[in-house]
C-alpha cells in the first residue's frame, strides 16, 4: 500500500519537472549561438565575394568591349566649323591608307568666313585623343603656319580670316588644314592607318588645285 505521503512527494517530482524549462527542450547554449552567428557571418560574406566577381568579370568584360568595339570609320569623321553662330559639318578632303601612293582628295569645303570674321573648329575626339596638326595657308606664303597638338592638348582651335586680325593689309586666309593619323581597317577588315585630311576655305576666296 502507497502512503499518502509518498503520492504527495510523486505530486511534487512530478510538478517540478513539469515546470521545469529543461524538461522541454534544452536551452540555447552560448556557445551554439555564437556558432549560428558565425556561420551566418561567413553566408554574407560569401554573398559578397560573389557580388564581387560578378562586378570585376562585368567591367572587364565590358572593357573588352569598348576597346575592340568598331570605331568610326575614317571617312565618317567630321570637324564641325561655326561661324557667326551658323555651324557646318566637314567630310575629309582626303582619307586613304597611309601606304597610297595614289592618293587624291576633293574640293575643299567652304564656308562663310569673311576676312574679319573667325572659325572655331571642333575636332573629333578620335582625333584630338592622340597629335595632329593644323596647316593655315594664305595669300601671302610667308604668313603660312603649322601647328602641332598633343594628345587631349585640345578639341577645337579658332582660325582668323586673317594672318592677323588688328590689320587690314594682313594676308588672307586662303585654306585651313586638319592632319591627322586614324586607325581605319583595309578591304580584309585588318587594321591599318590612314592618313585623314580636312581641308576648309573661305567662300570668298578662289582656291588653286594645288593649294592642298
Amino acid at each position: 500500500m502507497v502512503s499518502a505521503g509518498s503520492e504527495d512527494q510523486r505530486d511534487d517530482v512530478t510538478g517540478d519537472r513539469a515546470g521545469d524549462p529543461a524538461g522541454a527542450a534544452p536551452a540555447t547554449s552560448r556557445k551554439q549561438r555564437r556558432r549560428k552567428a558565425q556561420r551566418r557571418q561567413l553566408r554574407v560574406m560569401a554573398v559578397i565575394a560573389v557580388l564581387v566577381v560578378v562586378v570585376v568579370v562585368g567591367a572587364i568584360g565590358f572593357q573588352r568591349w569598348w576597346d575592340s568595339r568598331p570605331g568610326t570609320p575614317p571617312r565618317d569623321l567630321r570637324v564641325t566649323a561655326t561661324v557667326g553662330g551658323e555651324s557646318r559639318d566637314i567630310a575629309p578632303y582626303s582619307a586613304c591608307p597611309l601606304d597610297d601612293a595614289d592618293c587624291h582628295g576633293d574640293a575643299p569645303a567652304r564656308i562663310p568666313l569673311g576676312p574679319d570674321d573667325s572659325a572655331t573648329l571642333s575636332i573629333p575626339g578620335e582625333v584630338s585623343d592622340h597629335d595632329w596638326s593644323m596647316l593655315t595657308i594664305y595669300d601671302d606664303p610667308a604668313a603660312n603656319r603649322e601647328q602641332y597638338f598633343t594628345a587631349d592638348q585640345t578639341d577645337s582651335v579658332t582660325v582668323a580670316g586673317r594672318a592677323d586680325s588688328a590689320k587690314a593689309d594682313s594676308p588672307r586666309l586662303t585654306v585651313v588644314e586638319i592632319h591627322s593619323l586614324v586607325v581605319g581597317t583595309d578591304d580584309a577588315g585588318a587594321e591599318t592607318p590612314y592618313a585623314v585630311v580636312w581641308s576648309i576655305a573661305p567662300e570668298d576666296v578662289p582656291v588653286s588645285a594645288d593649294a592642298s
